[in-house]
């Protein structure tokens, strides 16, 4: 398998890959990103905060995309 998938207009690193659903004719890639939001707020030893990262779509038809269809399709079929 290899790290990443050479699409037509992008390039997927494997390891960024958190999910694929597959649909009838069509793919949907969920990738998270690397890049993290958040914020702290601390007083003498306590406090609170929030952090969130960000879930990326693509989306990969068999009629619209499909070069990008057919890599996918041999991408998974080589597990």
């Amino acid at each position: 398998m290899s790290k990443f998938i050479k699409l037509t207009n992008m390039l997927i690193n494997t390891n960024d890959i958190n999910k694929i659903l597959i649909e009838p004719n069509k793919y949907f890639i969920y990738t998270i990103s690397k890049k993290n939001d958040g914020f702290v707020w601390a007083f003498a030893g306590f406090g609170f905060g929030a952090l969130s990262s960000h879930t990326d779509l693509i989306e990969v038809c068999k009629t619209n995309h499909a070069i990008d269809y057919e890599i996918l399709t041999e991408w998974m079929n080589e597990k």
